[in-house]
């Protein structure tokens, strides 16, 4: 039986092992995390009893019909729908930017189409759209984008919305009707047992073994003695020792509020300078079908760091992306090693882009290896 080792058990690792372990390859997993899931693992609070996402608000949202199909094996989805709000200037408002927010914002109460007409006339042209900031001028004006998202980028990413490339502004849609879900995919919803349990069931293989509290660089030097590959998820910059110097992320800190009410939605986020957090997310909102006597919520600061402190996001940018593709380059002539998720692929992927991805990698190394 042909065995591969898997560094990471969070949502590209997990993907992948189980298809290989259902593929009749025999699976090691190890992350250096003391739970499986990566950063996408909940829990239940002692205090609250409420379902806490470790590292953040995770909605699991797709539109990929074999992504939502591989996922639901392991777990039920609750109806969540992502509702989220903003406070600026003392006002509360609806995002993503849509019909409500436009009128609110320009105390108008215009039609779809006026609607429409109106935000085309606050449109800046460009002869090139090269960034972020761009992106959203173009799409939405000046007045909206310096309400809503100027100063949220400069807190979220710390570098100017110039430096943050166009795909991250794809994120972000714009609706001229009253549809306040912030996602236009197909499937949304959040695991009713939590992601913890979700993560449990997909590893729940007589093919795979789990071991936690374990570095990659104990195994590194010698991983081939027992295993005929390696499934890589870790920080690409890492495994080649810094070679070409770090790779940038932000990371994240959580500053814990319990009480009986905090906010009354999941996620609020506050796009304005004078506020130092950027987002308060109030977790028992995301299984709206439990109740619950406190509430558990966390103000989110984000910081830069290189992957020696936990990595969440990579900035990409024209530097940054220069630099991967040297280590993207090396990672692309190791033989019998594959790269994947977010910080292999230096990629800012969802929990469905990274499934999508470790799925169709799997498909690939499968083809490959004639299983």
């Amino acid at each position: 039986m042909e065995r591969i080792l898997i560094v990471g058990a969070g949502y590209a690792g997990a993907v992948f092992g189980r298809l290989a372990a259902e593929s009749g390859i025999s699976v090691q997993i190890i992350d250096k995390n003391d739970h499986i899931g990566g950063h996408s693992y909940s829990y239940k609070d002692e205090e609250t009893g409420v379902e806490i996402h470790k590292y953040g608000p995770h909605i699991f949202h797709t539109v990929y019909e074999d992504v939502y199909e591989f996922v639901s094996r392991f777990t039920k989805f609750n109806n969540y729908v992502n509702r989220v709000k903003a406070i600026h200037k003392n006002s509360v408002y609806s995002l993503p930017i849509n019909l409500h927010t436009i009128n609110q914002f320009f105390d108008k109460a215009f039609s779809p189409t006026e609607a429409e007409q109106f935000i085309k006339s606050k449109q800046v042209r460009f002869d090139q759209i090269t960034n972020f900031k761009e992106t959203v001028l173009s799409s939405i004006g000046e007045e909206l984008y310096k309400a809503f998202f100027e100063e949220y980028t400069r807190k979220q990413w710390g570098v100017e919305p110039e430096e943050i490339v166009v795909s991250t502004a794809k994120r972000l849609p714009v609706r001229y009707n009253y549809n306040d879900n912030y996602f236009n995919d197909k499937y949304q919803g959040i695991p009713v047992n939590g992601y913890g349990s979700l993560f449990e069931n997909m590893l729940d293989h007589k093919n795979i073994t789990t071991t936690l509290n374990t570095n990659f660089g104990d195994l590194k030097n010698n991983w081939q003695k027992d295993y005929n590959y390696l499934v890589y998820t870790g920080a690409v910059d890492d495994y080649f020792e810094y070679q070409f110097g770090t790779l940038p992320y932000r990371s994240l800190k959580f500053e814990r509020i319990v009480s009986e009410e905090i906010q009354g939605n999941a996620v609020i986020n506050y796009p304005d300078a004078n506020v130092p957090f950027t987002r308060i997310h109030e977790h028992k909102y995301f299984t709206p079908e439990k109740e619950f006597h406190k509430s558990v919520g966390f103000k989110e600061n984000s910081f830069q760091t290189d992957n020696t402190s936990r990595p969440f996001y990579p900035i990409e940018n024209e530097s940054s992306l220069k630099l991967y593709s040297k280590y993207k380059k090396m990672a692309e002539k190791e033989p019998n090693i594959l790269f994947i998720g977010r910080l292999a692929q230096f990629k800012y992927f969802n929990m469905d882009q990274t499934t999508k991805s470790a799925i169709d990698a799997f498909q690939k190394f499968k083809s490959r290896i004639g299983k």
